[in-house]
């Protein structure tokens, strides 16, 4: 019997953070831990994601706005 490869689901979500605006690109697998891959930063270039995973949607959504307001300092 085959297994079929799950497809990874990925969401685009706007945000600004210290004044910028950004695009996070977040993915995961059905019934999986989300993930970031890649940001695209207002006047910078794009930074990629970590190896980590955040159980919810909305702590992804959190943890990229985190890291495009930390790169202001």
């Amino acid at each position: 019997m085959d297994m079929e490869e799950l497809e990874p689901i990925e969401e685009y979500v706007p945000g600004v953070a210290n004044g910028r605006h950004y695009m996070a690109r977040l993915w995961h697998l059905p019934d999986g831990p989300w993930s970031i891959d890649v940001i695209h930063i207002e006047s910078l270039p794009p930074v990629h994601g970590s190896d980590r995973t955040w159980p919810t949607r909305e702590e992804a959504v959190q943890a990229a706005d985190k890291l495009v307001a930390s790169l202001g300092h």
